[in-house]
């Protein structure tokens, strides 16, 4: 018998459709297993857990291994979400100082999660305004700063759980070469086509504006503005790689749905409901890349006023690639959003697509005739 769910979901329906079943989905907060090492007594350790274990989310215990003159500070962070790596080798390093005594690395129990790495690293960075932008040289600056070495080599692929489960990993096109990609483009099936095209586009007119902004930084008039310029590109290189397969898999999916049956009305409903959801993620996919690509307008209008001259054409492609991205994905969404049934969704979708093409037409526009002046 159909029902419904007994709290409001945050997406979709709240009936239950007894053929179909429901599938639960549990989360709980992020847990770390934390060792800070120091050369001193338990009691010594005993004071610093003290001051630890005033945080809700730490527990501490000092343990003492024979003969060794150390103390493990054994800590579980029970919220990474709230309390970082950084956060208790603070509190560990200030208390140990006051009582002359040395702090001498640390090491993680099991599995981290990336996001506990960054976390971390992100804190060590504010604190001594350092600029580090890709992930790995965030993981090997956080690694030296809180010590990971010091028992045995911290190993990022056999300890970050993204990296061990393949989380994050790219799909078959980005994964592939580019003369596969290229094959795969010219080859009789309408899948990859142009909203993947149009992702790759935005993605290296992104990086070239990138690459743009690292051979500026550096000079006298380019250091400051490039440090609010490149992590919002580099943010918006990794958002974009993604949507270049996630085109072709939203496309593959709208195949399959109206491949369902339809002996009966329910196949029929089934397979109209199928078909909706899928026209709606074509369309949604490359309206992400729009989303995305039009991200970079602020970094490259700051670029036009402070870039390396030798790199001015690069620049001009930059910029011109990404309007051209913009387009063909607006004009993929637009291709698209007719097959939507609801009248009012297709009119709020067109619309947006319709104002991002707008701004995207002026802003190129500017930026190409500022380089020409």
């Amino acid at each position: 018998m159909a029902g419904s769910l007994p709290i409001e979901p945050p997406y979709g329906p709240s009936e239950v459709t007894p053929t179909w079943g429901t599938t639960l989905v549990g989360h709980m907060k992020g847990f770390l297993m934390f060792n800070v090492n120091a050369i001193g007594t338990k009691e010594q350790g005993s004071r610093i857990c003290k001051v630890l274990n005033n945080r809700p989310d730490v527990r501490s215990r000092p343990v003492v291994l024979d003969d060794s003159g150390s103390v493990i500070i054994a800590c579980e962070i029970v919220d990474t979400t709230s309390c970082t790596m950084y956060d208790v080798m603070d509190v560990v390093k200030e208390k140990a100082s006051q009582q002359n005594v040395p702090v001498i690395g640390s090491h993680i129990v099991g599995s981290v999660t990336l996001a506990s790495l960054m976390g971390a690293a992100d804190a060590f960075i504010k604190q001594e305004n350092v600029f580090i932008v890709k992930e790995q040289q965030k993981i090997r600056f956080v690694i030296d700063r809180l010590g990971l070495n010091s028992v045995s080599e911290f190993k990022a692929d056999s300890k970050v759980v993204e990296y061990v489960l393949g989380v994050n990993r790219h799909g078959p096109l980005v994964s592939g070469s580019l003369h596969s990609f290229i094959e795969s483009i010219g080859g009789v099936s309408s899948s990859p086509g142009g909203g993947s095209v149009a992702a790759l586009v935005a993605t290296l007119a992104t990086a070239l504006g990138q690459m743009t902004g690292w051979l500026t930084y550096g000079s006298k008039k380019g250091s400051d503005s490039m440090k609010a310029v490149l992590p919002t590109l580099h943010k918006t290189v990794d958002k974009l790689i993604p949507l270049i397969d996630a085109d072709a898999m939203a496309f593959s999916n709208y195949l399959a749905a109206q491949r369902l049956p339809q002996q009966g009305p329910e196949e029929v409903q089934r397979r109209e409901e199928a078909m909706e959801e899928a026209v709606l993620t074509i369309v949604h996919v490359p309206l992400k890349v729009m989303e995305t690509a039009a991200e970079c307008w602020t970094g490259l209008d700051t670029l036009t006023s402070h870039h390396n001259s030798s790199l001015k054409a690069d620049l001009q492609v930059a910029i011109k690639c990404l309007e051209t991205s913009i387009w063909c994905a607006y004009k993929t969404v637009m291709f698209n959003v007719g097959d939507v049934r609801s009248d009012e969704v297709r009119s709020e979708l067109s619309a947006k697509a319709k104002v991002m093409q707008e701004k995207s037409e002026m802003f190129a526009a500017r930026l190409l005739s500022s380089l020409e002046d």
